[in-house]
């Protein structure tokens, strides 16, 4: 009988001992599917804000005013936010509330949160679902489970350009010469264009200033060794728009020339005269392209001969060379035919080369124009006239496919001793427009945009592609 009992008191102790495992082993499959489920909806919440980011930032690689764009850049990542299921149902982008403090453009929505960083040519986006309810985690006292995913996507310079153009342009510096830097400051203004371009004589409509190794000094726009962006002096920069002053005559101070947020639509002289011994703003040397053996095609029409000498050059100014052009990487310079190291020898082949691509789009125009976003600075932007001799006042769509849209390599002027240069390698690659050149000796004259934010994938898909990066 004892022995009985003994086997009963087994038995019921197996029973519990399986109910107990059954218990925790649902807890574990119970816990596991809210944990699956709350895991598949964050996975959705990153995949909404990395679309929306990625959306919301091409809209900085248009060659725009950032400034300009920001508001379509906010609109397209919560367009794209609003697309993407969170959770088995659409994100919710209803209601938004916008706020604009200048450094940042925000747009806040129950269930997306868009930061539009101009400066930085970024795009920041948080999806929030805040009630996920779980499946049986309101056992514990669970019931629901709030959900975060962040994002941000930027343009960046490009390392590497394409359909880039043959001149290599010395970058512009703090000038510290004592006898010209507009005499009060060392904050140099890059003035107006004056009559006829002449670039020499120290005046307001004259840039009379020239790099001097021994006290001039020179840092690129987007130099990463200096932290702080108030210390680039290069194209690109805010180095010339403080509220500077030069002398008129002795004793009268008058305000420099016109301010331009970041150097945008900054009217930039490409000089075609020779620089002798030290570069002056905007002097250009002409530099060998390449040819690219995987694009055969777009050299249809190319001078026979190879890539050496003047028709070569005058080609690349006028057509697109699919060759990639890196920064940083050494380049090769054209000593090879009649002394081309001097640019006052290639005149003739640059206006032939402007007039040929200018001619590709004679109606574009720059339309400048006071900037809405900075009060007291000017802006612009690539319009259209409706006839040759009409106002500058036709949209245009899509003129980042322009020709006439052109990358310009820009190059440490410290590298040209006595009027050579001493080795060539780039550190940005400007994004400008081709305003046009009026007479052989005249300048060429182009608006500053931005840097190229990618490299251009053939002959005729414009200057940039669509390439962003995921920085966050």
């Amino acid at each position: 009988m004892r022995e009985e009992c003994r086997g009963l008191g087994r038995r019921g102790a197996t029973a519990a001992f399986v109910v107990v495992s059954l218990m925790a082993l649902l807890g574990m499959v119970a816990l596991a599917v809210d944990v699956g489920m709350l895991m598949k909806v964050r996975s959705d919440a990153q995949r909404a804000a990395d679309a929306a980011a990625l959306a919301g930032a091409q809209d900085f690689l248009t060659g725009s005013d950032p400034q300009a764009v920001k508001a379509s850049a906010l609109n397209h990542a919560l367009e794209y936010a609003s697309r993407n299921y969170v959770g088995w149902k659409y994100v919710d982008t209803s209601g938004v509330i916008i706020t604009d403090s200048g450094a940042h453009y925000v747009g806040n929505s129950p269930e997306a949160y868009v930061q539009v960083i101009p400066a930085e040519y970024k795009v920041r986006v948080f999806i929030r679902r805040a009630t996920t309810a779980t499946w049986f985690g309101h056992l514990l006292g669970i019931d629901f489970v709030p959900i975060t995913a962040k994002a941000a996507a930027q343009a960046v310079n490009a390392g590497e350009g394409k359909c880039v153009k043959p001149f290599a342009l010395p970058d512009i510096w703090k000038e510290n010469s004592a006898a010209q830097d507009w005499v009060t400051t060392p904050q140099n203004q890059l003035p107006d264009i004056g009559p006829k371009g002449k670039t020499s004589g120290g005046g307001k409509d004259t840039e009379g200033w020239s790099y001097d190794a021994g006290s001039d000094s020179y840092i690129r726009s987007g130099d990463a060794t200096i932290t702080d962006p108030t210390k680039w002096n290069g194209l690109g920069s805010s180095f010339r728009n403080p509220d500077t002053y030069f002398y008129n005559n002795p004793g009268t101070y008058q305000t420099t020339g016109t301010k331009y947020y970041n150097d945008y639509g900054r009217p930039v002289t490409i000089k075609t005269t020779d620089p002798n011994t030290s570069p002056a703003p905007g002097y250009f040397y002409p530099f060998v392209m390449g040819m690219d053996s995987s694009s055969l095609s777009a050299y249809a029409g190319a001078p026979t001969g190879g890539t050496k000498g003047a028709n070569w050059y005058n080609w690349n100014i006028s057509h697109c060379n699919p060759i990639g052009v890196s920064i940083s990487d050494p380049q090769v310079f054209d000593t090879t035919t009649a002394d081309t190291s001097k640019p006052g020898n290639m005149v003739q082949k640059t206006t032939k080369g402007i007039d040929s691509l200018v001619s590709q789009d004679p109606l574009a125009c720059w339309a400048t124009f006071a900037d809405p976003t900075h009060p007291g600075f000017m802006t612009g932007e690539v319009r259209k006239r409706a006839t040759a001799n009409g106002p500058c006042t036709q949209p245009y769509a899509n003129w980042e496919n322009s020709p006439r849209v052109m990358l310009v390599p820009l190059m440490d002027p410290s590298q040209i001793d006595n009027g050579r240069l001493k080795n060539l390698k780039f550190n940005n690659i400007a994004e400008m427009f081709l305003e046009d050149q009026q007479a052989k000796k005249d300048p060429v004259v182009a608006r500053f945009l931005t840097f190229a934010k990618g490299s251009k994938t053939g002959p005729t898909n414009g200057s940039l592609i669509k390439i962003l990066q995921l920085v966050e």
